[in-house]
């Protein structure tokens, strides 16, 4: 609790938005100013706040949370991918991304129904794994619509 309240004073005292990009093949899915974003690596979770020391690092199949400056909390599905914090910008880099109200729940069933199909057929480890990663992803899509 303590670590909360000294972050919270941190960011009264010296509060500077950064930029968060999510950037896919198709497009820029969102370009705004944040004051926290947490996030799931491969390693575990972790935020960043304004000034945050650098650090590249590879995100997990999972929700990332963003507050903006307005004070809004905004969800995004995130499908691995690589995350670039330089002080001043985050930057995510992934196959693919959804915001949490753009998300179709009946084609994210859909979609978790068929890996589990998938799954019971796998005759490969590699067959095994990406049914449980396409599983793993609908299930996200799945909570976040949800919300």
């Amino acid at each position: 609790m303590k670590l909360l309240k000294k972050l919270k004073k941190c960011v009264e005292d010296d509060f500077v938005a950064f930029r968060l990009s999510i950037i896919t093949p198709d497009k820029e899915l969102v370009e705004e100013n944040c004051e926290i974003v947490s996030f799931w690596t491969v390693e575990g979770s972790m935020g960043v706040l304004t000034h945050r020391a650098p650090i590249i690092t590879a995100l997990d199949i999972a929700e990332l949370k963003a507050k903006k400056t307005d004070g809004e909390e905004v969800f995004y599905a995130v499908h691995g991918g690589y995350m670039d914090v330089d002080g001043e910008k985050v930057t995510i880099v992934t196959d693919a991304a959804e915001h949490w109200k753009e998300i179709d729940i009946a084609r994210a069933e859909r979609s978790r129904r068929k890996a589990e199909e998938l799954l019971k057929k796998a005759q490969s480890d590699r067959e095994e794994a990406r049914a449980k990663a396409r599983i793993e992803r609908a299930l996200l899509r799945i909570k976040l619509a949800r919300r």
